[in-house]
């Protein structure tokens, strides 16, 4: 006679119900969190910079190097270009984000070899400025995409961490002291070390 209650379980069942508990209850969690009540984003970020999102990719407006060429971005992964963009000839405002950068690239460090300065503008006659010279057309919506990009109105002067692949990463307005920079620069670095 068996004397065992159809209500309990037995163990080969109650081990398939433990297993089926343990795989189903983590799918249900990320379910509920994502589209649930619960706000599980960072309200802060740690970058001081603006994020750009989506990043705006320099080559596909039409930005050429100095000589009128497409612009072709040879680097590694772990390299970094900081780069003065100005919309007009480069004025005392547009010369001082480029003393800013020169500073955020000496202050680098060991590191300082990885990131290269560059000017993004129409072209203009100074040519007393370092670091490379890369044109934006004058028919380009660059500066449209940017500031919407960056929520910003108008823009014409500004910093931009731009990543190896030509990928504006992050937007400084021309206010910056580049303490802010230099700290997102440290961290960028970091995190592509060798």
């Amino acid at each position: 006679m068996n004397t065992t209650s159809p209500t309990v379980p037995s163990n080969g069942r109650r081990t398939l119900i433990a297993l089926a508990a343990i795989f189903t209850l983590p799918l249900f969690f990320a379910w509920l969190i994502s589209i649930g009540p619960v706000e599980w984003l960072p309200i802060k970020t740690v970058n001081h910079g603006v994020l750009l999102n989506p990043p705006p990719v320099l080559g596909s407006f039409g930005v050429t190097d100095s000589q009128g060429m497409a612009l072709n971005i040879n680097a590694v992964a772990r390299d970094w270009y900081l780069v003065v963009l100005h919309s007009s000839v480069c004025t005392q405002q547009c010369e001082d984000l480029m003393q800013i950068a020169a500073t955020i690239k000496v202050a680098a460090g060991r590191d300082s070899s990885r990131i290269t300065l560059a000017r993004l503008g129409p072209v203009d006659d100074n040519e007393t400025l370092t670091g490379e010279r890369w044109l934006l057309p004058v028919d380009s919506n660059f500066l449209q995409q940017l500031g919407q990009a960056a929520n910003q109105q108008q823009i014409d002067n500004a910093l931009l961490i731009v990543d190896h692949r030509g990928r504006g990463i992050l937007f400084y307005p021309p206010s910056t002291d580049g303490s802010g920079a230099l700290d997102d620069f440290k961290r960028l670095l970091r995190s592509t070390a060798r």
